[in-house]
């Protein structure tokens, strides 16, 4: 049954534009996103699609945040004023997020695609050709099972390091999303978010950084319609990331500073709602290193420390890798982006992390080769690149630090490169000649 309630005070609105006209959808959406920055400083993703759910009457209870903005901005007293109802659903806690993805059955054949470069071809095209994800929050059952399956294969084969790999499922989450969205309107948009989270990071890692951050953009909206707060925080670390690749490292900084400010309350209820915002943190970290900013990097390495003390040990909850050992490797991280080359060597050398997934093991291998490089040992810089093109090929392919260190390496050395150098030259696409 459609909201009448909503269109016809929509509707009885008039536009801001100055034309006579009533409201439209576009305008009421950017004015709600606009009294939530204004009054909380929360950055919110408030989109036509999910209007239009509302005023269809598919979702009758959006999250407390939106009705406070719609009656703000259509000027109402209350909730049922513009025909919202709590449902069943909503009044229901929901169910433990990590338990649920933890069930998720990934393809166990799943190895390194035989072409490279065409996961990241078919990622790409997914993306642009899916235009709109319409999660619809409904109480039908979910029949996304090949969806949570391409999603859970996408995120272990981005763990070990096959980012082709994770690229070409996660492109195929997204087309059987579109396929399921246009069938049955019953795709849940938990998952929606997870596959659209975890093609942003994918391709972020190579660089397609405006695509990631669309991609991450749609994550964070499906996961506001999903309601689930700890979803949400992963979404947003992964939008703030993607924001920072695109250069926009003073919004990427301000969505961290917010996010975790209005979750800390919730961090120590569960080791996931630890670990969603322990990762978020980290990230921070990263950033405010990138930007020079040591003093706000280590407090986030502090307070990331005190959520790994809540997880007790090392975790994968919602496929983070949180816990400890990803602190510590952290602090390897930051001191390398700092410039503390010194520090990044002595604590990144020691770290016990083989229980860890390959990608965290990696980057580590990936930071050491870079400090070594800086304080002068380039032996042990394309040594450390070596071990870790051959335990995730595809990573160091094409991870910007692999592109650095080669271009270093080759424009530094007083000889032509030798075998091990001429051939990480060529899988991370760097020239043998100096430019």
């Amino acid at each position: 049954m459609a909201n009448d309630y909503l269109r016809r005070r929509r509707e009885g609105t008039p536009s801001p534009s100055g034309s006579g006209l009533p409201m439209t959808r576009a305008e009421l959406a950017e004015a709600v996103n606009q009294y939530i920055w204004k009054t909380s400083h929360e950055e919110r993703h408030l989109d036509v699609d999910t209007l239009a759910r509302y005023e269809r009457g598919i979702s009758r209870w959006p999250n407390a945040v939106y009705r406070d903005g719609l009656r703000a901005v259509l000027g109402v007293e209350t909730d049922a004023d513009l025909g919202f109802h709590a449902t069943r659903r909503g009044k229901t806690a929901i169910p433990d997020l990590s338990a649920w993805v933890a069930g998720w059955p990934a393809l166990r054949d799943a190895g390194d695609l035989p072409n490279p470069g065409t996961g990241m071809d078919e990622l790409h095209r997914a993306v642009l050709s899916h235009t709109s994800t319409k999660p619809n929050r409904t109480d039908t059952t979910d029949s996304s099972a090949a969806v949570r399956q391409h999603v859970a294969t996408a995120f272990e084969g981005y763990q070990a390091g096959r980012y082709e790999n994770a690229a070409h499922h996660a492109s195929a989450a997204l087309i059987a999303v579109g396929s399921e969205t246009r069938a049955a309107h019953a795709t849940d948009p938990r998952v929606i978010a997870l596959a659209y989270q975890i093609a942003a990071i994918v391709l972020s890692k190579a660089r397609h950084t405006e695509l990631s951050q669309l991609a991450a953009d749609r994550g964070v909206t499906a996961a506001e319609v999903a309601g689930d707060a700890c979803l949400r925080l992963s979404l947003m670390r992964t939008a703030a990331f993607t924001k920072a690749a695109t250069g926009n490292h003073a919004g990427a900084l301000a969505t961290i500073a917010t996010a975790t400010g209005d979750f800390e309350h919730q961090m120590g209820k569960t080791p996931l709602s630890a670990s969603v915002y322990g990762t978020m943190l980290l990230t921070g970290a990263l950033l405010a290193a990138g930007q020079g900013d040591q003093v706000r990097a280590d407090d986030y390495l502090d307070e990331a420390q005190r959520a790994a003390q809540v997880t007790g040990t090392d975790r994968n909850d919602l496929w983070t890798a949180f816990g400890p050992s990803n602190v510590a490797i952290h602090r390897t991280n930051v001191s390398a982006a700092i410039g503390d080359m010194d520090t990044a060597l002595a604590t990144g050398g020691t770290l016990r992390v083989d229980h860890l997934p390959i990608e965290r093991r990696v980057r580590l291998h990936l930071d050491v080769a870079r400090a070594s490089l800086a304080v002068g040992d380039r032996e042990d810089a394309l040594a450390t690149l070596v071990r870790a093109e051959m335990t995730a090929s595809s990573q160091v392919r094409h991870h910007h630090i692999t592109r650095d260190v080669v271009t270093q390496l080759i424009s530094s050395s007083q000889r032509s490169p030798g075998v091990e150098l001429s051939r990480l030259a060529h899988l991370a696409g760097v020239p043998l000649t100096p430019a």
